[in-house]
Protein backbone atom coordinates (compact mmCIF):
# COMPACT_ATOMS: atom_id res chain seq x y z
CA UNK A 1 0.00 0.00 0.00
CA UNK A 2 1.28 3.47 -0.90
CA UNK A 3 0.09 6.55 0.97
CA UNK A 4 1.02 10.24 0.76
CA UNK A 5 0.35 13.34 2.84
CA UNK A 6 1.36 16.97 2.19
CA UNK A 7 1.03 19.65 4.86
CA UNK A 8 1.23 22.75 2.60
CA UNK A 9 1.61 22.29 -1.14
CA UNK A 10 1.13 19.61 -3.77
CA UNK A 11 2.41 16.07 -4.13
CA UNK A 12 2.16 14.15 -7.40
CA UNK A 13 2.65 10.38 -7.46
CA UNK A 14 3.26 8.27 -10.56
CA UNK A 15 2.95 4.49 -10.24
CA UNK A 16 4.23 2.41 -13.16
CA UNK A 17 3.99 5.42 -15.48
CA UNK A 18 0.40 6.29 -14.51
CA UNK A 19 -0.37 9.45 -12.54
CA UNK A 20 -2.32 8.79 -9.36
CA UNK A 21 -5.23 11.04 -8.47
CA UNK A 22 -4.30 12.82 -5.28
CA UNK A 23 -6.38 13.61 -2.26
CA UNK A 24 -4.95 13.63 1.24
CA UNK A 25 -4.26 11.18 2.60
CA UNK A 26 -4.15 8.99 -0.51
CA UNK A 27 -3.77 5.21 -0.37
CA UNK A 28 -3.24 2.76 -3.23
CA UNK A 29 -3.17 -1.04 -2.91
CA UNK A 30 -0.15 -2.77 -4.50
CA UNK A 31 0.03 -6.38 -5.66
CA UNK A 32 3.18 -8.53 -5.29
CA UNK A 33 4.72 -7.75 -8.69
CA UNK A 34 7.48 -5.13 -9.14
CA UNK A 35 6.38 -1.48 -9.34
CA UNK A 36 8.09 1.88 -9.84
CA UNK A 37 6.87 4.78 -7.71
CA UNK A 38 7.92 8.34 -8.54
CA UNK A 39 7.04 11.59 -6.78
CA UNK A 40 7.21 15.31 -7.39
CA UNK A 41 6.44 17.70 -4.54
CA UNK A 42 5.94 21.47 -4.60
CA UNK A 43 5.83 23.53 -1.41
CA UNK A 44 4.55 27.03 -2.11
CA UNK A 45 4.35 28.07 1.56
CA UNK A 46 6.78 25.67 3.21
CA UNK A 47 5.61 22.44 4.76
CA UNK A 48 6.20 18.78 5.37
CA UNK A 49 5.34 15.78 3.23
CA UNK A 50 5.35 12.04 3.88
CA UNK A 51 5.31 9.16 1.41
CA UNK A 52 4.86 5.68 2.91
CA UNK A 53 4.92 2.19 1.44
CA UNK A 54 3.53 -0.34 3.91
CA UNK A 55 3.10 -3.37 1.65
CA UNK A 56 4.36 -5.55 0.20
CA UNK A 57 6.61 -6.04 3.22
CA UNK A 58 9.76 -6.30 1.07
CA UNK A 59 9.19 -2.72 -0.15
CA UNK A 60 8.39 -0.98 3.16
CA UNK A 61 9.70 2.58 3.42
CA UNK A 62 8.77 5.99 4.74
CA UNK A 63 10.10 9.30 3.49
CA UNK A 64 9.35 12.48 5.46
CA UNK A 65 10.83 15.84 4.50
CA UNK A 66 10.23 19.45 5.41
CA UNK A 67 10.54 21.90 2.52
CA UNK A 68 11.01 25.65 2.65
CA UNK A 69 8.86 28.16 0.81
CA UNK A 70 9.10 27.60 -2.94
CA UNK A 71 11.16 24.39 -2.63
CA UNK A 72 10.60 21.22 -4.67
CA UNK A 73 11.54 17.58 -4.21
CA UNK A 74 11.39 14.65 -6.60
CA UNK A 75 12.54 11.06 -6.66
CA UNK A 76 11.59 7.50 -7.28
CA UNK A 77 11.96 3.97 -5.99
CA UNK A 78 11.31 0.43 -7.21
CA UNK A 79 8.86 -1.35 -4.93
Amino acid sequence: MVSAFMEKGKVHLVLDGQALEMGFPNEVELDDRAHVLQWYVESLQGGQFTISISSPKSAEMQLTKRLGKGEKDWGGVEV
